[in-house]
């Protein structure tokens, strides 16, 4: 694992377009996900948020024009060259560690199947942290904050400030969100 707990920021900005990301300033060492768009905008983008002092991560399933083999990844990984991948899928994180990009699985908490299987997949498959969607759910948090030894993410349908110190009460390390009236709640800078 080469995520250190303690340099995650406890807001983490998800953004999905141009505007947004033009609009952050300077990171400070903070991170974000960047979550989708064109091959040749995301590497745009990734630049452009680390000249700024981002830390970026990207959900490489929503980035078109790449794949998530290992050849589309370490195409991505010398085109754009993001910090780390965000994937749901276990094939895509295990081509990522292999090429030694820094790696979030995402999962979806469904129903009690897909906690268990999504647990499986990230002790399985080497995530440095795992991300956990809806992360509205701080009695799920819990459950899974005990059983990983990943750090957790939530993320999904978080809208206020009331939500954000829910989830990480109930033991994940960082928030991600789009609602930018949020993103300036990050307690930690690394």
């Amino acid at each position: 694992m080469r995520i250190e707990k303690s340099l995650m920021p406890s807001v983490i900005p998800a953004i999905r377009d141009p505007e947004q990301w033009n609009a952050l300033g300077d990171g400070q060492g903070r991170w974000v996900f960047l979550l989708g768009g064109r091959v040749d905008v995301v590497a745009e983008a990734v630049a452009l948020l680390q000249r700024r002092h981002w830390h970026v991560f990207v959900h490489i399933d929503m980035v078109k024009g790449i794949t998530g083999d290992f050849e589309g990844l370490r195409f991505f990984r010398e085109f754009a060259a993001p910090d780390g991948i965000i994937s749901t899928h276990s094939h895509t994180v295990n081509h990522a560690v292999k090429l030694g990009l820094m790696t979030i699985q995402r999962i979806f908490l469904i129903d009690s199947q897909s906690v268990e299987s999504g647990i499986a997949q990230v002790e399985h498959q080497g995530a440095d942290a795992v991300e956990v969607l809806p992360g509205i759910l701080p009695n799920l948090i819990r459950i899974l904050f005990s059983r990983l030894t990943r750090p957790l993410i939530a993320g999904g349908l978080i809208t206020t400030a009331e939500q954000v110190e829910m989830a990480l009460a109930a033991g994940a390390v960082s928030v991600s969100t789009s609602t930018r009236d949020l993103f300036a709640l990050s307690r930690r800078e690394g």
